[in-house]
């Protein structure tokens, strides 16, 4: 990954301060996938042992977050001999503006079993700029099943009914001077998820109000991806699944809910 001379986000003491490329596509607040991002990377410092692997992490978007100084405070609810529990919240003053929790189970041996699951044609990765679009921390490129020739940033490429996919870069560090972890990118990422499930002929109009990041296994590589899996809504209220990959194939899935809401504005349209 190049490096930086600044992340998305700076430490200082206690706090992290954001940078503007911290702004969500929903208006001056922080973008859920680094408030997520952020969660995560506090909650992996609480565990020391590599045997236990992050296998869920579940990140309520409680609040919207200003684009100021946040705190994040955590708390280890249960460290047991094959599953650890961590909680992490995201304070800005006296106010919890997102908070996480996680689930660690210890890797065993793999049962012998044959087992079905859903097929999905994951388009293949592509290659990697040395630096992400003007105004953004991340590279992604998309794909939608009924545009199989179509291929590019511009999201009017997903203004159809059609399954959507993505492969998103982070080529900022999420913080100053740090580098990302495979849990970070994948929790980022994750947050993108209803997007990929939820966006649609008219375009976004449903923001998260959580989103569930399942792993079977962490990711491999600086590029992850998702295929839209599901979508179902009724009265302004939407749930959505995907299928995440690395270069190696499937990792996990993301699951979210969010409620209607317009204003989608992202960063950079096309390139």
């Amino acid at each position: 990954m190049g490096e930086s001379p600044h992340g998305i986000f700076v430490a200082e003491g206690d706090r992290y301060l954001p940078m503007p490329l911290a702004r969500g596509p929903w208006g001056d607040f922080l973008s859920g996938q680094y408030v997520g991002g952020l969660l995560a990377a506090e909650i992996e410092r609480q565990v020391e042992d590599v045997e236990m692997h992050p296998a869920r992490i579940t990140v309520d978007l409680s609040g919207r977050a200003a684009l100021e100084p946040v705190r994040v405070r955590t708390t280890v609810r249960r460290q047991g001999s094959r599953i650890h529990l961590v909680d992490a919240e995201m304070v800005q003053g006296d106010d919890v503006v997102a908070h996480a929790r996680a689930v660690f189970l210890r890797r065993s041996e793999q049962p012998p079993n044959q087992v079905w699951t859903a097929p999905v044609a994951m388009p293949a990765a592509p290659e990697v700029p040395s630096a992400p679009p003007a105004g953004s921390a991340s590279h992604g490129v998309i794909y939608a099943a009924d545009q199989p020739d179509t291929v590019g940033t511009d999201l009017k490429i997903w203004e159809t009914a059609g399954q959507k996919f993505i492969w998103l870069t982070y080529l900022v560090p999420l913080v100053s001077g740090e580098k990302p972890t495979p849990l970070t990118r994948a929790v980022m990422v994750a947050d993108s998820a209803s997007a990929v499930a939820n966006y649609g002929t008219a375009g976004l109009h449903v923001i998260n109000a959580d989103y569930t990041v399942s792993l079977s296994r962490l990711p491999e590589g600086i590029s992850i991806g998702m295929a839209g899996l599901t979508h179902h809504s009724q009265a302004g209220i939407a749930t959505g699944s995907v299928v995440m990959y690395d270069e190696l194939g499937p990792i996990g899935t993301a699951v979210t809910t969010g409620i209607a809401n317009r204003g989608f504005r992202p960063h950079v349209r096309s390139r």
